[in-house]
């Protein structure tokens, strides 16, 4: 089987995959496909929850604390009438240690390793849940962290699969299969995943929308905010980036340090003299059939 660094660095070539195929593709935001990378990475990691060992582990479900705790800040912000400061505090904080502590604990007395964990609904099942949760009001968003997750996941499950065959003996380890599958050996922890997956599964379809590929979030340049002081900018370096009357349209001309940009162009106005709009006349087009004398050239010196 894959080790630790394998599964994160197939994971995240895929995620990279993944992102560039969404933004030049689907035409989504990069920032979007910039965190289904990360959701890649950390899908790679998620089927090793099941295993004893694993130092690096400890790290991962520490990073998993830290995201769990945001999407609940998230929901909880969302409760009408909004709760008060602290309720956010213990939320997050009860969330991060039952994810850091408590849920490989969890898993390891739930499940065995290479169990119900290697499986493709177990898959599907934090691919939904990504789904679900993910903080965005943009159904393809919501779709792509989702699948982000998936891909990452069956990462894990394919690399397992590939290092259980040994190309030079020409034969199959015997842990050939337990990663790609269906189902565990357990039938208790089997039939609580499929559970899980069919409750999630109708959940999904609830929130189904009627157009699915439409996608109204968009992303704007964040301004600075006004009440915080602006940092010191060289003028040797051109106009500030935090200066809003500094900033320029994208067709407009640069200019150089110290220079006053030029007024505006009003264009040609009427009754502006000579030049004016009103002094334009249409071309003098020959008529159909009608043939004028060429102007005449200059005589060119032929050499010799």
């Amino acid at each position: 089987m894959g080790n630790y660094r394998q599964h994160i660095a197939f994971a995240s070539t895929l995620g990279v995959c993944y992102g560039i195929a969404a933004y030049a593709l689907a035409g989504l935001h990069w920032l979007y496909g910039s965190v289904a990378v990360l959701l890649a990475s950390l899908g790679g990691l998620l089927p090793d929850l099941d295993s004893a060992s694993g130092i690096e582990l400890r790290g991962f479900t520490g990073i998993l604390g830290v995201i769990g705790a945001l999407v609940v800040w998230q929901e909880v912000g969302q409760i009408q009438p909004p709760p008060v400061f602290e309720i956010h505090l213990w939320a997050m904080v009860g969330t991060f240690l039952a994810i850091r502590h408590g849920l490989k604990r969890i898993m390891l007395h739930v499940t065995m390793h290479r169990g119900i964990s290697h499986s493709l609904p177990t898959c599907a099942v934090w691919a939904e849940l990504v789904y679900l949760h993910y903080p965005s009001e943009s159904h393809p968003v919501r779709l792509m962290m989702g699948a982000g997750v998936a891909i990452g996941f069956f990462s894990h499950l394919l690399l397992d699969e590939i290092c259980s065959v040994d190309l030079r003996g020409a034969r199959l380890n015997k842990a050939f299969g337990t990663a790609i599958k269906f189902w565990a050996p357990s039938i208790w922890s089997t039939l609580a995943m499929y559970g899980l997956l069919s409750y999630l599964t109708w959940t999904a379809i609830r929130q189904w929308p009627d157009d699915p590929m439409r996608h109204d979030v968009s992303i704007a340049a964040p301004e600075w905010p006004a009440n915080w002081p602006r940092p010191k900018w060289p003028k040797a370096w051109g106009p500030s980036p935090f200066d809003p009357s500094a900033r320029r349209e994208p067709n407009a001309p640069r200019r150089r340090t110290g220079e006053e940009a030029p007024p505006p162009d009003p264009g040609p106005q009427p009754g502006d003299g000579p030049g004016s709009i009103s002094d334009f006349r249409p071309l003098d087009l020959p008529e159909p059939g009608e043939s004028r004398p060429r102007k005449p050239t200059l005589n060119r010196r032929v050499r010799p």
